[in-house]
């Protein structure tokens, strides 16, 4: 996993990134490095910087060496916009002409999860259903029915209510028969005990969903900022894609800031793994979110129960006061998740937005560094793996002076290797951010940061 900060005023960009990358065959983690790129200058004639998180290869290539080949290519962009869907677009172009075994692999990877997800986490609710009606008499194939069918219905709801990606090269998803007997296959392992005309609905339903975004964690994250040559003030704009699926790059537009006189004029942006520099700018994350909201609902009706009991009062009086304390409840649960937790964000991230409206580059490249050692720090005291941390790479991108590195590591001595500055500056007269990406191993093996 990773650690990413954007932090914008109308002065300049900063951009900080950890190094940690996480290898892994299949679900299982197996390996952490401490020295991966994610922080790179995107074009060679403009002041735009690309930032990647999660999944670090784009069907079975890394991206570091894509990002690097793109770059090659010396675009020009009005904005920074263009240039973000330039890339994808090339992207785009590259997946296309991906061998089909790695066109299936990605299909199979972005669709397993999502079903193996709904099936786990409807196996409580739904066994302990079929063992009661088991033991009032129901036939155990019966019940085994409609536990399928329920747990196919629930699949069906997470798909619709899932996020419509935004499609390059169509507007629908077609999958090939090579796709549909993929899916086919994926049904058929996760849901084995399910009648032959179930798992054929939920194949269906699976290509009609094929166009929605999945599980955020197989996803790759792109962040592009700086400034096109109509700009004055610098824009962000970060995508979340899944690869190729029946030919099209889906992707899905989540931030987009254009710091302007009239609109935002600050923004502090964490990517990845934002929980701790969430709580730190906001004082709130969504875990915390969670625990505040699972202890209201437990406490506020056991508040009615306590009232209600207290009262002497008619049967028909007590049931139009439990309808309207429990119409009450409501109210309050929404005006908590949508209004409360808002404000105290809001709140505090204007008194911090303030302060880095006029803050000087210097102090941008120092915060950004700062916040990203804040989430590398919580994960090295925190149980599990170190999924953040090594060097902090961090970059400030401005219209005046363009791409900046204020911290970088080489994986080289620069004494050593003066033989390839020269190079560098004979090729394009200036060092840029050339330096070689990181590796990966063929296969199954992933790469994540």
């Amino acid at each position: 996993m990773t650690a990413e900060i954007a932090i914008l005023n109308k002065t300049a960009v900063a951009l900080a990134a950890d190094s940690a990358v996480t290898i892994s065959a299949g679900s299982n983690q197996q390996k952490i490095f401490d020295s991966a790129d994610k922080l790179f200058e995107l074009s060679v004639d403009q002041p735009i910087g690309v930032m990647i998180n999660n999944d670090m290869n784009f069907m079975e290539a890394p991206l570091p060496v894509l990002i690097k080949d793109y770059r090659s290519r010396r675009c020009s962009f009005r904005r920074v916009e263009e240039a973000g869907l330039d890339f994808l677009k090339f992207l785009h172009e590259f997946g296309l002409e991906a061998p089909e075994q790695i066109k299936l692999e990605n299909l199979r990877r972005a669709i397993t999860p999502i079903l193996q997800t709904v099936h786990h986490r409807s196996q409580e609710a739904i066994f302990s259903r079929l063992f009661k009606e088991i033991e009032q008499g129901r036939k155990p194939d019966e019940v085994a029915r409609d536990v399928y069918e329920e747990q196919i219905n629930v699949m069906e709801a997470v798909l619709e209510r899932a996020t419509p990606a935004t499609l390059i090269g169509g507007k629908v998803i077609r999958p090939t028969n090579a796709e549909r007997a993929v899916i086919d296959d994926v049904v058929a392992s996760t849901l084995a005990d399910a009648s032959p005309d179930q798992r054929a609905h939920l194949s269906r339903m699976l290509r009609k969903y094929l166009d929605r975004i999945g599980v955020p964690a197989l996803s790759t994250g792109i962040v592009v900022a700086g400034f096109g040559s109509d700009e004055l003030f610098p824009t962000l704009i970060a995508f979340r894609l899944e690869g190729l699926l029946g030919g099209r790059l889906k992707y899905h537009r989540e931030f987009f800031v254009d710091i302007d006189r009239r609109g935002d004029k600050a923004k502090v942006i964490p990517f990845a793994q934002r929980e701790m520099v969430e709580r730190f700018l906001y004082g709130l994350d969504a875990s915390i979110e969670r625990q505040i909201t699972q202890f209201c609902k437990t406490a506020v009706p056991k508040i009615r129960e306590e009232i209600l009991d207290r009262l002497d009062m008619p049967d028909a009086d007590r049931a139009s006061l439990l309808e309207d304390a429990e119409a009450a409840e409501g109210v309050f649960f929404d005006a908590l998740a949508n209004d409360s937790f808002e404000a105290i964000r809001r709140q505090s991230r204007g008194a911090i937005e303030d302060m880095v409206e006029f803050m000087p580059k210097p102090e941008m490249a120092k915060m950004a560094e700062a916040l990203v050692n804040l989430t590398s720090i919580k994960r090295r005291v925190s149980r599990g793996m170190e999924t953040v941390g090594g060097p902090i790479d961090v970059a400030v991108i401005s219209k005046s002076e363009g791409f900046i590195w204020v911290r970088r590591k080489h994986y080289f001595s620069e004494e050593l290797n003066q033989r390839f500055f020269d190079r560098m500056r004979a090729g394009s007269g200036r060092l840029g951010s050339e330096r070689n990406g990181q590796s990966l191993q063929p296969g199954d093996n992933r790469a994540r940061g």
